[in-house]
């Protein structure tokens, strides 16, 4: 209601633009919990990674309270692959989510996608202060959060679920800050999926 409201604030005009993402990111959110409990399978359809990748990190600049946090991008165009778009976004848009939040004074998050062997890497990796050794290798797992008063420690483990069933990877390298590589193929057949 708020979004056609012909109100004079520009303020609650965004206000009400992010609690309205925000409520279609938890309809997505709830739906993907419900794909992986009952094991159903939507079509694949040829995406673009870039604007994928474009996308979630709009979604997830919308929803932060910090805007200091500088994303760099370097997505060379025309790089398509089969996938369910909503739900890869979604991945990407919590590995943005996660590495804005563990940033909250800002620094940089460097995003770079490319080609290798038949296969698209999509690497993530921000300048905050890393992953608690403590998580570390249960990092993927349900409920392992760190670091967040909301957090369910939901959303790498369903990330995670997604990349698999895409029949690719998800992982985590050694940085300074954060590092995820996500790892998908060029030429899975879309009934795969």
């Amino acid at each position: 209601m708020l979004i056609h409201a012909d109100a004079g604030s520009t303020q609650v005009k965004r206000l009400a633009t992010n609690i309205y993402r925000a409520a279609g990111r938890m309809r997505e959110l709830l739906a993907d919990i419900n794909t992986v409990a009952r094991g159903n399978r939507q079509p694949a359809e040829i995406c673009d990674i870039g604007e994928v990748i474009a996308a979630a990190s709009e979604a997830a600049s919308a929803t932060t309270k910090s805007h200091n946090v500088q994303i760099l991008l370097e997505v060379p165009q025309g790089i398509e692959l089969p996938l369910i778009r909503s739900r890869m976004e979604r991945v990407c848009f919590n590995l943005i989510a996660n590495a804005f939040e563990a940033m909250p004074n800002g620094r940089k998050l460097h995003i770079v996608c490319r080609k290798v062997n038949g296969h698209v890497l999509i690497e993530l990796e921000d300048t905050g202060p890393g992953i608690p050794r403590r998580i570390r290798d249960r990092l993927f797992e349900p409920f392992v959060t760190a670091g967040k008063q909301d957090g369910l420690g939901l959303g790498l483990a369903l990330s995670r679920q997604t990349v698999l069933s895409h029949g690719g990877d998800i992982w985590t390298e050694a940085a300074m800050g954060a590092r995820f590589v996500i790892r998908l193929p060029l030429n899975r057949a879309r009934s795969e999926q």
